[in-house]
């Protein structure tokens, strides 16, 4: 499996191939070895990666395999066409963007390390990346109540936590309502006219 990785030593990002029996990955800049888990595939399908070999998450998203200095070339190429072309290199250039990010295949990437695993198939419990949970995976952020609710990080997090919010902020009854309506004009201050 090809994948491109980043060295913790020397910083310098290289691609590498991950073979089932692989038990380290070398940095080609400074020779450094980052251990490999065997177990981040299984035998019978070694396409799909579970969770990442190098650092261990289990939390993994999916995203096309597109060389992102190519797509902003054809965009550089399309702008400065433009006065000749009265804007019609934008759309023609999108167009071939578009066409070459639709034929290319998923690859799998880890929130955490950010290896990206070319020859991976992603799974169904591997999603379209997420900011918030990046946030909160790869630097430790955390969700303040005074935020808002806070999305769920996980599909099956989802229902748990709407079904507790629910619980929490339904009123019983009107009575209810109103005396918390009150509360909060007296927190903030505030009277508004009933």
């Amino acid at each position: 499996m090809r994948l491109r990785t980043q060295c913790r030593e020397c910083g310098l990002p290289f691609k590498a191939r991950l073979e089932p029996g692989s038990t380290a990955v070398v940095c080609p800049n400074c020779a450094a070895q980052r251990a490999v888990e065997a177990g981040g595939w299984r035998a019978d399908e070694p396409e799909r990666i579970r969770f990442c070999p190098l650092c261990g998450s289990r939390h993994l998203y999916r995203e096309r395999d597109f060389n992102r200095a190519l797509g902003c070339l054809l965009v550089v190429i399309g702008a400065a066409l433009v006065p000749w072309t009265y804007g019609l290199s934008l759309i023609l250039l999108s167009l071939v963007d578009l066409w070459l990010y639709r034929r290319l295949s998923l690859a799998v990437v880890c929130y955490r390390c950010d290896t990206l695993y070319r020859d991976a198939r992603p799974t169904a419990g591997q999603g379209e990346f997420d900011l918030l949970k990046h946030d909160v995976l790869k630097y430790g952020k955390t969700w303040h109540k005074a935020d808002g609710p806070r999305p769920p990080l996980w599909p099956e997090e989802g229902a748990a936590q709407a079904e507790g919010d629910a619980a929490r902020t339904a009123p019983t009854s009107a009575s209810s309502l109103e005396a918390r309506d009150t509360s909060s004009q007296l927190k903030s201050g505030s009277s508004r006219p009933k």
